[in-house]
């Protein structure tokens, strides 16, 4: 292996149970022979953080999360090729079996084992001195970063891909009329990776802090769902389509990205017929669904997770898509008890970063 010296033992953030985060000290990863070990420089809070945070969602007592990160190669594992020390990186383990259907099928993102497996949820994430990246391989669970690609706007290259993603899944094109309800980041991903292709987008919220920045993020309008009708406020904008036995929007495709039975509802109401709803937020509870208007509308509903790394890298990186107006706060690590709460506080806070 190579590595640059390296103490023992290292810092963390570590999950205690619901709204119990502290500092500790643990173990420095080992290093495999397929494996790299990453400084960490700085770690975004992702949404899934919170309701881990909040609820236990996702994690154990005892795990350090954090996935939205980026640093320095400090040690290479002896079978790695094309990672040298010093490389700025980003990355993210998933490790899945190899032996279901889906991992058959190459749907490995379908592995039930997937999240057991991955960085930040079943493995030692980001929030802590430095993150292991095991079976290391460029391009595929670790990608340089360009040079002049500032730290904290490297951090947002996981929700950036996100956004990308499920902009190439619902098959966005360039003249295409979208709604992305909800204007969180993934929200905000997904609106700009949407113009990024051509696309006509808007976007309806309740926050007025989340309007003003997907209005800097270049939305073509913002709509305060808490002054009137969204879906009114939608049809007048981009017009009526009727359908066997109502009328509703014309959007071509609808981004749900709040996670809220609310806007579940109203993606079902926007979409024109034969439209397309992707699904991308995370609802806290089940949501009920009007099959009715799915029957007569006959809306292709997908979800989306997971993203480009690859896609999302070259966007920030020739500012198609913007992310420095989206940090709100950063902290230290030591003080990430008090990140995470201000991450909760959504009428003050955005992207909130822990740096290392």
């Amino acid at each position: 292996m190579i590595d640059l010296a390296l103490p023992q033992r290292m810092r963390a953030a570590v999950y205690n149970g619901p709204h119990d985060i502290s500092l500790k000290e643990v173990e420095t990863p080992r290093v495999g022979a397929a494996d790299i070990l990453i400084q960490v420089t700085t770690c975004g809070i992702c949404g899934s953080d919170v309701h881990s945070y909040k609820t236990g969602l996702y994690v154990q007592r005892g795990q350090i999360m954090g996935h939205e990160f980026m640093g320095r190669v400090v040690a290479v594992g002896e079978d790695v090729k094309g990672i040298g020390l010093g490389d700025r990186v980003t990355g993210f383990s998933a490790g899945v079996c190899g032996r279901c259907r889906a991992c058959d099928d190459g749907e490995h993102i379908l592995c039930a084992d997937l999240f057991e497996n991955s960085t930040g949820y079943g493995r030692p994430g980001a929030f802590a001195d430095y993150v292991r990246i095991e079976n290391a391989a460029p391009g595929v669970n670790v990608h340089r970063l360009p040079d002049h690609l500032p730290d904290v706007i490297a951090a947002t290259v996981e929700p950036v891909s996100i956004g990308i993603t499920a902009v190439a899944k619902s098959g966005v094109k360039r003249g295409d009329k979208v709604v992305v309800l909800g204007g969180g980041m993934i929200g905000n991903a997904c609106l700009q990776a949407a113009r990024r292709v051509g696309a006509e987008a808007v976007l309806v919220e309740v926050s007025p802090r989340r309007l003003a920045l997907a209005e800097e993020s270049g939305a073509d309008g913002v709509f305060d769902a808490r002054t009137g009708d969204a879906l009114e406020w939608v049809m007048d904008r981009f017009g009526v389509s009727r359908y066997h036995f109502g009328r509703g929007g014309s959007a071509d495709v609808v981004f749900e990205a709040a996670g809220n039975p609310i806007t579940i509802r109203q993606s079902l109401e926007m979409v024109r017929p034969g439209g397309t709803i992707c699904i991308v937020g995370l609802p806290e509870e089940a949501a009920p669904v009007d099959t009715t208007k799915i029957v007569h509308k006959l809306p292709t509903i997908i979800g989306s997770l997971g993203g480009d790394f690859m896609q999302a890298i070259t966007a920030l990186a020739a500012e198609e898509i913007r992310t420095a107006h989206l940090i709100s706060h950063q902290f230290p690590l030591e003080e990430s008890r008090k990140a995470f709460d201000t991450q909760l506080d959504a009428l003050d806070s955005f992207k909130v970063m822990i740096h290392g």
